[in-house]
């Protein structure tokens, strides 16, 4: 007996130095030390068999329809506030792409899930919480520059989606005072709610994350039905001219196509979902009721604002609504989301570069001073390209596709393909087989989200650096 015990307690010693080796660049190490302790005891304590039937459950973690409240509150946002207008762009098409790229982007989802039941399946040091677990699916799958390719995707995308949400959160608030402050302009309130949220980015991550998922889909749910509502009213009462679709170009369907992408762009966040629920396997669950909620919130705005406005409607749709108290209690609802979804979503990036930097966990200037600059830069941005819907195009092309469509599928085929030959370590895995009309599935996904997203990338990048974004820029109207 002494002799097992001296040997487990060296092979925890053994994996526990490689664990942290591993994790050095993703976050707190005491965290992570304590967090494998305790499930290291718990193996422990129980045989392989006991772990193999408790593999993936998590008695405190979230439930199937939780898991499905934060997936939702992530994704749903921003992206119904730009669908319409995006419609627009691509034609009555459009709206048959935001349901295919709806089921897509779940089946990825699904696809994600599968590989990090695959993970624990393979590996039983990731079986109890995993910090940054996507970029553990890529390392596994490809290898060490793989989760490093993932890590700066999800970075990228979480700093874009927070300049976009700073854009958006500014022109609500705008459109909110200006009866009272009819002088100030929007690149003005952008910068004063840039600078207001500085002290409140200063602290650390936030605690308690139920009231904020639940409270980010609820005021999502309520500005659908208050927007959708007044789409109604404003079409039964003939407030708008009547409803224009012209043609539009090649550029401007694949910027709306990058826009329609990012709507669906909450892959990134999925794997940590996973890895705090009960069950983890039953993430596919949670997935088609998350995706099923979502597409019930953007089809009757996209719609709505498709048919009753047409080439009239803004960018943000809020802005082609005819004035009234509905469109009061949406900007309200929006603006709520939007400022909330900021402090949450720029936490991973402030953490990932404060490891970079050596940044102390514990509140301090250095903290301050590289959050601050943070701050800078996304004004820096947000001044230099005010409208949003360019930022929503580059990024929903560029890293969301990856994050969404083609890492996902690309990382099942591979985990997949592998065999326990490959870890020597290993003494048996189950294999996985993959039929072949699901392989030709996985690379029509991969082959056809990659040119999709390149082109879609392109144009918002043309659009950036033409002579009409330039004209645009907030810095003509300060100098």
């Amino acid at each position: 007996m002494d002799n097992s015990n001296s040997s487990n307690n060296q092979q925890f010693e053994s994996v526990r130095n490689s664990i942290l080796t591993d994790a050095s660049n993703y976050g707190s190490q005491n965290q992570l030390i304590n967090g494998f302790e305790r499930n290291q005891d718990r193996n422990l304590n129980n045989t392989t068999q006991n772990n193999e039937s408790n593999q993936g459950e998590n008695k405190h973690g979230l439930s199937i329809f939780q898991a499905a409240i934060f997936v939702v509150g992530e994704m749903a946002g921003s992206g119904v506030l730009a669908l319409p207008k995006a419609i627009v762009e691509t034609g009555w098409i459009g709206l048959i792409l935001v349901v295919i790229l709806c089921f897509n982007a779940g089946f990825g989802g699904t696809c994600l899930g599968a590989c990090w039941d695959i993970i624990e399946e393979r590996f039983p040091e990731h079986r109890g919480r995993t910090r940054n677990p996507y970029a553990t699916i890529a390392n596994r799958a490809i290898g060490r520059w793989g989760s490093v390719l993932v890590s700066g995707c999800v970075q990228f995308t979480l700093f874009g989606a927070s300049t976009v949400y700073l854009l958006l959160a500014s022109q609500i608030i705008q459109d909110l005072f200006t009866p009272y402050f009819p002088n100030i302009t929007f690149c003005t309130w952008f910068l004063i709610i840039a600078i207001t949220l500085t002290i409140p980015m200063w602290l650390g991550s936030p605690k308690d994350f139920n009231f904020v998922g639940i409270g980010a889909i609820l005021s999502t749910a309520f500005a659908c039905v208050f927007i959708f509502t007044q789409i109604v009213m404003d079409g039964l009462n003939d407030t708008v001219d009547p409803v224009k679709h012209t043609p539009h170009t090649f550029h401007d369907f694949f910027m709306a196509f990058g826009i329609i992408l990012f709507s669906f762009g909450g892959a990134s966040t999925f794997p940590t979902i996973q890895n705090d629920m009960i069950n983890k396997k039953d993430f596919q669950k949670s997935i088609v009721i998350a995706f099923s909620i979502i597409l019930a919130l953007y089809l009757p705005v996209t719609a709505g604002g498709y048919f009753v406005y047409g080439d009239d409607v803004h960018p943000n749709i809020i802005l082609s609504l005819s004035d009234s108290g509905l469109v009061t209690l949406a900007n309200l609802c929006m603006a709520f989301h939007l400022i909330f979804a900021f402090l949450i979503v720029i936490n991973p990036v402030c953490q990932e570069l404060e490891e970079i930097f050596q940044v102390p966990h514990e509140y301090s200037i250095k903290r301050c001073v590289l959050r601050t600059f943070m701050i800078i830069v996304m004004i820096f941005i947000g001044e230099t390209i005010p409208e949003f819907g360019k930022i929503l195009s580059l990024v929903g092309g560029s890293t969301v596709t990856l994050l969404t469509f083609v890492f996902p599928c690309f990382f099942y085929l591979k985990l997949c393909s592998q065999n326990d030959s490959a870890q020597p370590s290993i003494e048996w895995w189950p294999q996985r087989f993959i039929p072949l009309h699901v392989k030709v599935y996985l690379w029509e996904l991969i082959i056809i989200g990659l040119i999709g997203g390149v082109v879609a990338t392109y144009s918002a990048l043309l659009s950036i650096i033409s002579h009409d974004s330039m004209s645009t820029s907030c810095w003509a109207s300060f100098f």
